[in-house]
């Protein structure tokens, strides 16, 4: 996934926060760690855990890249290149309620083809993206309020989702053995990262990234659990 334009210099849209190698990572980890890098990945990883065929695993990653990656990324890219947003990480947040939008007709269309698909792990998935349209809904509301972090909202929501799956799906790759506990860690591991650099960049306070962490960590987590009894798990 390459943003229209390469790592912005620090100086460029990062002018309050203090500059040097730290600012450099801070950024590079905002822009490698996306909200929209995550879904692929995600989906692909428990429709594995679940014994998906690798082309159902194939069909959980690519809708989730196209719906919930390169949808929301060639909108804002266009945004970007009509001079609408002055980074793809959309620091204005009064200029991110129609991205939100856009991102919640791609969630719904999302939803409308994992229906009509036939793989292992179907409902398991659609309850996926249903918390994750619901979660980007929360976003929207308090984006028009307050600039809570969507970048740490959304890796921790990544890493809350895989504990639930964790815990509550049977399953070979998130099992209890050394693998799953690898990845959770990794996961835990990646959101102190972010909420690191969202704040040393200065995207945003220390109270915004915690709110998103917060966010992140407890709201899929339950809603999945709401779910459990829909899903059979």
């Amino acid at each position: 996934m390459s943003p229209p334009n390469p790592l912005p210099h620090p100086a460029a849209s990062q002018t309050d926060a203090p500059g040097g190698v730290g600012l450099w990572a801070a950024v590079a980890v905002s822009y490698v760690v996306s909200p929209l890098a995550l879904p692929p990945l995600v989906y692909g990883l428990v429709l594995a855990h679940v014994g998906a065929s690798w082309a159902g695993v194939a069909w959980g990653a690519g809708i989730g890249l196209v719906f919930l990656s390169v949808v929301p990324l060639v909108y804002v890219g266009g945004m970007r290149l009509q001079g609408r947003i002055a980074s793809l990480e959309i620091r204005d947040r009064t200029k991110r309620t129609e991205p939100f939008l856009v991102a919640l007709g791609a969630n719904g269309a999302a939803l409308a083809v994992v229906l009509g698909i036939d793989v292992a792990g179907r409902g398991l998935l659609a309850a996926l993206v249903a918390c994750h349209a619901l979660n980007t809904t929360l976003l929207v509301l308090i984006t028009t309020r307050w600039k809570i972090s969507v970048h740490c909202a959304s890796v921790a929501g990544a890493v809350s989702t895989l504990a639930f799956v964790h815990r509550h799906v049977p399953g070979r790759v998130l099992d209890a053995g050394p693998a799953g506990a690898a990845v959770l860690a990794g996961g835990a591991g990646l959101t102190g990262l972010v909420l690191w650099a969202r704040v040393r960049s200065r995207a945003h306070t220390p109270a915004q990234a915690a709110a998103g962490t917060g966010m992140g960590l407890v709201a899929p987590y339950l809603e999945l659990v709401a779910l459990s009894g829909a899903i059979g798990v």
